[in-house]
């Protein structure tokens, strides 16, 4: 009785309603967690249904806090649920973790349900800040990460990975993959700690190991975790964007904000072995990654181009595995974007572009440039693909 009434008055607050968060959620409000939170700026998408379970088909086109309230609701009517319908930011974290679930109810746990390394650590930094434990997971393809941070004073984020990996080091989910029920399977997990930590059941509790589970092999593994000697302490919140760019992190003033990106759009395939969370949405840098000196020239536009005569040579830089799902129907050739090479594309004539939503034909582009084609030639398609679909063909699958 002391334990379900503990549950029962305690806060959670949860960082994103997708994959992650989806089981995480589910599993919370039905174990009786009195007071959660939900931030996700998100909606509900057909291409998120195979992994975000609290969603459904009724639900496409709401917002996913919205979803995932009427789910809490369903599964267990006696749950106080807080929504933010925003992006957690450098701007917003502060004010939705120090106002807590209400002005005399703090958080008790922080769930990281993220799909970036910005998200990431803003979150611990955050956390660190205000003083509060967070759950944290991160997947791809068929591994996963788990562990809690800030625990009493236990290791955090930055004990584990103090630098990000370089800018494309690590392949996203859209390239890499992710099996669909290995969010489900962390994300229970991540609801296992969090309701440990509310009753106190702390000998057990992964603060200060990071848990790998294989869900290929079948096996559990974990990992020792210490905390850095020469760690700066966090004081306040910087440019995350800008630091996992590999610029200089900048401290954050009243006309700064970063980006945070607290939902997983299509999705949250983590990196297992680097704490990134991707699934099919592609990595958003920022500003400052690139100059764009190809042109950028949205599916409209194109459309109308192509009506008029024009014809470039089509570049598709995803994977074979995406084109084969769809394409657009005149492209020439195929060529991931980290090994495109100049001698694939014709040595004369202008040259389109395309990912899947924009991201890495920017990457493609640059890495063209740099290895010697003119940048005038080159036109990276906006939005990509899926904005094609959504703003040309609706009738093409999405993914």
């Amino acid at each position: 009785m002391a334990g379900q009434k503990a549950l029962k008055d305690a806060s959670v607050l949860v960082i994103g309603a997708g994959g992650l968060g989806s089981p995480c959620l589910m599993y919370l409000a039905a174990a009786g967690v009195g007071h959660i939170g939900v931030v996700d700026a998100d909606t509900v998408d057909e291409s998120n249904l195979q992994r975000q379970i609290i969603h459904g088909t009724a639900t496409v086109g709401m917002t996913k806090c919205s979803s995932a309230r009427s789910r809490i609701a369903d599964i267990n009517p006696f749950v106080r649920v807080r929504t933010f319908e925003e992006e957690f930011t450098s701007a917003t974290a502060l004010r939705i973790l120090e106002g807590g679930f209400d002005e005399g109810r703090p958080w008790d746990v922080v769930v990281d349900g993220s799909d970036n390394f910005p998200t990431k650590y803003l979150i611990n930094d955050a956390c660190d800040i205000v003083g509060v434990p967070w759950v944290y997971s991160a997947i791809l393809a068929f591994e996963g990460q788990l562990s809690v941070f800030n625990y009493q004073g236990g290791p955090t984020y930055r004990d584990m990975m103090p630098t990000p990996p370089p800018p494309g080091d690590v392949p996203s989910c859209a390239e890499g993959g992710v099996l669909g029920v290995l969010p489900g399977t962390m994300g229970c997990l991540q609801a296992t700690e969090v309701m440990k930590i509310i009753l106190g059941k702390d000998v057990g509790l992964l603060s200060g190991r990071i848990l790998v589970y294989d869900a290929l092999d079948m096996k559990f593994s974990e990992v020792g975790l210490k905390k850095l000697d020469d760690r700066e302490e966090i004081n306040e919140l910087i440019d995350y964007q800008g630091f996992c760019a590999g610029h200089v992190a900048k401290k954050l003033d009243d006309d700064t904000v970063s980006s945070g990106g607290s939902n997983d759009n299509d999705g949250e395939g983590n990196n297992a072995n680097s704490g990134r969370t991707m699934d099919e949405a592609e990595t958003t840098g920022s500003a400052e990654d690139t100059v764009p000196e190809f042109h950028s020239i949205n599916p409209t536009e194109t459309l109308e181009k192509l009506s008029n005569g024009w014809s470039p040579w089509v570049l598709d830089v995803r994977l074979q595995t995406e084109h084969d799902i769809v394409a657009l129907p005149f492209t020439d050739q195929v060529a991931p974007h980290r090994t495109v090479q100049p001698d694939q594309i014709p040595k004369t004539g202008e040259v389109l572009v395309y990912c899947k939503a924009g991201v890495r034909g920017k990457k493609a582009c640059d890495r063209l440039i740099k290895l010697g084609i003119d940048s005038d030639r080159l036109y990276n398609l906006d939005g990509g693909i899926m904005r094609w679909q959504k703003e040309i063909d609706p009738s093409m699958p999405r993914y």
